[in-house]
């Protein structure tokens, strides 16, 4: 049975996209919004929240959670999204949604997850991260989401503002803060509390920055016709 599963891996890695092609494939998105790449560092405020949010185990895993698969995997079969993707696996279905779709494009997200990790820096897979997450409003990438939000670039965020966006990954739609501020500022401060617990912030300072101004740009007037 490991020889199979072992073989059947194998297929699936021989089978599956190639990660050399993510770049280019980041590099098209930015293309495609009239932007340009921005390089994250892992000290960045945006950086530390997606981290604390999405993938505390980011720095130290090889780009899967077995436990956290276990609840994925949980939740795919009994119908209810209970998370458990590390920032590589996300990453994977950013970039290869058809190959990652479905019972078989899950195991292709863990193959894949593998593959980054052996291939790129934590830096360079998080900065494609933030280069190619959706952030609700029509905005892509990092640079985007801070200029329209907040009019500012990614690493003048601040902590508020950091924890927001970090938080509108997961259902930028439903928590963008132009149409859903009341969701989107309970998303900052669940991201929040997890900068505290991973002693990046105190709890004070959490429980304060959710009084903090946020300092959201007007709403954009919607594009006139052609």
């Amino acid at each position: 049975m490991l020889i199979a599963g072992m073989v059947a891996f194998e297929v699936n890695i021989d089978t599956g996209p190639n990660v050399a092609t993510a770049p280019a494939l980041v590099a098209a998105i930015d293309q495609a919004r009239h932007s340009t790449p921005v390089m994250i560092a892992p000290n960045e405020r945006i950086a530390m929240a997606l981290v604390a949010s999405e993938d505390s185990g980011f720095y130290s895993n090889d780009g899967i959670d077995i436990l956290a698969m276990a609840r994925a995997l949980a939740g795919f079969l009994t119908g209810t999204d209970t998370g458990g993707s590390t920032i590589e696996m996300q990453l994977a279905h950013m970039l290869y949604p058809a190959a990652t779709a479905g019972f078989w494009g899950r195991v292709h997200r863990v193959s894949l997850a593998l593959q980054f990790d052996a291939h790129y820096t934590k830096e360079a897979i998080l900065s494609m991260y933030l280069d190619a997450a959706y952030f609700g409003h029509g905005y892509y990438g990092i640079r985007e989401a801070a200029a329209g939000y907040f009019g500012v670039e990614p690493g003048q965020l601040t902590w508020p503002q950091a924890a927001l966006l970090a938080g509108l990954v997961q259902a930028p739609t439903s928590l963008d803060p132009f149409v859903h501020i009341g969701a989107a500022e309970r998303r900052m401060g669940y991201v929040l509390q997890r900068l505290a617990s991973d002693g990046v912030l105190t709890s004070a300072q959490a429980t304060a920055m959710l009084e903090s101004p946020l300092g959201l740009v007007a709403v954009p007037a919607p594009a006139g016709p052609l």
